[in-house]
């Protein structure tokens, strides 16, 4: 059994290369880390999924708790503590299941957005500017066609 854990437990560890001859060393561990980073946002996902799952039922357990004697019903310590559980598993989960954090654990690059500007120009305002260009730069060939000392 202990046959089969130390390889496991050594690639887990980060001590994968040993096992691995010297060209491929570099794949390897490029593997290596995109395996660890996706088991770490999976057991992030899965945990944070049962923690938030225990503590909202928790949370309704105590108010049910309560609400059964015939008390005012009152926010104790315990329900408190439930309740941020509840929050904070549901804020890693939340975190887990974002596009980008995938993305960076397969590696991949996002791109930023191109800045975009106020004012898109339409077809029609293209056309006309690109008329104008063509009438000035006509006129400055004619110019430079009958003044052609004007320009030595």
């Amino acid at each position: 059994m202990m046959k089969l854990l130390l390889p496991l437990l050594s690639f887990l560890l980060g001590h994968a290369n040993t096992f691995v001859k010297e060209p491929t060393a570099a794949i390897t561990q490029q593997v290596a880390l995109h395996v660890r980073a996706i088991t770490s946002i999976l057991v992030s996902t899965v945990g944070s999924l049962a923690l938030s799952c225990v503590g909202l039922s928790l949370f309704i357990a105590s108010i049910a708790g309560q609400l059964d004697k015939n008390e005012e019903f009152h926010f104790t310590g315990g329900m408190g503590v439930y309740l941020a559980l509840t929050v904070v598993s549901a804020c890693v989960l939340a975190y887990s299941l974002r596009r980008e954090t995938w993305m960076k654990a397969l590696g991949f690059q996002t791109k930023p957005e191109p800045q975009r500007s106020e004012h898109k120009a339409g077809a029609l305002e293209n056309a006309v500017a690109l008329l104008i260009m063509d009438f000035v730069e006509e006129r400055q060939q004619r110019r430079h066609d009958e003044h052609p000392k004007a320009d030595a």
